[in-house]
């Protein structure tokens, strides 16, 4: 697959599109369902508008990665496009679950909506939250590397805004005018978001981007590369702070995900070739990290982690999540229907008044809300991230160093959030989810580098005069002979 130049095809406009979605997102979209949601949405409309509007100009859409990297979007987008349309309602009334429902509706003289969605509007705001991450996906694989490379900054720089209001939320208490969602954690650290694991889940993902940076700054400034110290300071100071920050967070997933993000960084870091300033750095970061972290955390770091897991509710939710599921088989929920879906085997399992809105494992959730359609697509989105990992961990980049430590780290950043969607939801947050997108596209460009087409061979001057007239060739190798 040939690739143009970086600089030929790129589009700065596209790039400022993209940089504002990032803000706007990260900024207003860390609850559900808010203003903040619909304005990432609108945005990624006009997002993806300009991006058509490129594709028509230049007669196809110039992206970066496998040839593959577009399917994906139709891969996301076809369980809640599914769920909308209508079914014959033999079909619909196939499981246990539905079953009931449509005898309790018959006993009124009431008939079900004919979609696969026992409630279609959710199914249809499902569908629009998908558009900012559907929109920083084609966007960010028709960026350049060196536009998609400002953008990881610019994640950077929002991460570490998140941290510093975190700590101010901290300061002020629970009842800080900082937390702008009034569902929040009153002790604990939220940042942008309206809970402190989406925080964790965030910071987590960026933090093996910030420790690459630093190894690798440290690793050109110690090969005597014109670099100034001050970047490398920066770097280990931004390091510091997203360690502290997942600290202050207290969340169980992000405490263990980041220590799992620091040992899975090491292999990346450590195949660099001078690899003195790196692990200098390296080991900086994190005496310093976990020198703060003590300091400022220890305390609710204990509590947190005295808690039993046995006693855990997410073991409960999912059992309870399970049984749902398998009532709903095999169409599911639809999307959005998880609330109402789980309130009668709570009830059943004798859960007590709190109200719970998601299953605390994104996959069971999927499950349940999507039941067999759902299997295909979380599949294939493994299978691609999958794919990813062994050609950035396995894949030739022709001693570009730099192209294979983004790849790599870039593709530590998704484990960690397709691993963190075991025990909770991150990615049904417009900012979480946007991240991802933008995580992958950088992956697929740098595991998939471009392949310049080869120059045409040079030709001699009798070449030349036989490519321009056969009659002429014919007649200089006559009077050769």
């Amino acid at each position: 697959m040939q690739f143009p130049a970086d600089a030929s095809r790129d589009d700065s406009s596209l790039f400022w599109l993209c940089a504002l979605l990032l803000i706007v997102a990260m900024v207003a979209g860390g609850g559900q369902g808010g203003r903040g949601d619909m304005l990432a949405q609108l945005l990624a409309v006009v997002v993806l508008a300009h991006a058509w509007r490129l594709k028509i100009q230049r007669g196809k859409f110039i992206h970066h990665g496998p040839a593959w990297a577009l399917w994906l979007v139709p891969v996301l987008l076809a369980l809640p496009v599914l769920q909308l349309l209508p079914i014959p309602s033999s079909l619909w009334n196939r499981g246990a679950a539905r079953h009931e429902i449509f005898s309790q509706l018959a006993s009124v003289g009431l008939s079900p909506s004919p979609h696969v969605a026992l409630a279609p509007l959710a199914a249809e705001r499902a569908l629009w939250s998908l558009l900012p991450a559907v929109a920083m996906f084609v966007s960010g694989l028709a960026l350049s590397k060196h536009r998609q490379r400002l953008l990881l900054g610019l994640l950077l720089t929002l991460a570490l805004m998140n941290v510093v209001l975190g700590m101010a939320q901290l300061a002020q208490g629970p009842e800080s005018a900082l937390r702008f969602y009034a569902n929040t954690n009153p002790t604990e650290a939220v940042g942008f978001f309206a809970n402190r694991n989406h925080l964790a889940s965030l910071l987590v993902m960026v933090l093996p981007l910030t420790l690459a940076a630093s190894a690798w700054l440290a690793n050109e400034y110690a090969r005597g590369a014109p670099i100034s110290p001050l970047w490398i300071a920066v770097g280990i100071l931004s390091a510091v702070l997203l360690i502290l920050g997942v600290a202050l967070a207290r969340s169980r997933a992000g405490l263990m995900l980041g220590m799992l993000a620091v040992l899975l960084s090491l292999p990346g870091i450590l195949s660099l070739r001078k690899r003195r300033g790196a692990k200098r750095v390296l080991t900086l970061i994190l005496g310093l990290g976990l020198m703060l972290s003590v300091q400022f955390a220890l305390f609710g770091i204990l509590q947190r982690l005295d808690t039993d897991a046995v006693e855990d509710g997410r073991w409960h939710y999912a059992r309870v999540t399970e049984a749902a599921a398998a009532a709903h088989a095999p169409l599911g929920t639809g999307l959005g229907g998880f609330r109402l879906a789980f309130q009668p085997f709570e009830v059943r399992a004798g859960q007590g008044p709190s109200i719970i809105n998601h299953a605390h494992d994104d996959y069971l959730e999927l499950w349940l809300e999507g039941g067999w359609l759902a299997l295909p697509p979380i599949i294939l989105l493994l299978m691609a991230l999958i794919a990813t990992g062994l050609r950035a961990w396995f894949g030739r980049y022709d001693d570009n160093a730099q192209d294979r430590l983004i790849a790599r780290t870039v593709w530590l950043s998704l484990l960690i959030a397709a691993l963190h969607s075991l025990v909770d939801y991150p990615l049904r947050t417009s900012a979480d989810s946007v991240v991802v997108a933008l995580l992958f596209a950088v992956a697929l460009s740098h595991a998939w580098p471009r392949t310049p087409a080869p120059p045409a061979p040079a030709m001699t001057p009798d070449e030349s005069e036989t490519s321009r007239s056969p009659v002429a060739g014919s007649n200089i190798r006559f009077l050769k002979r």
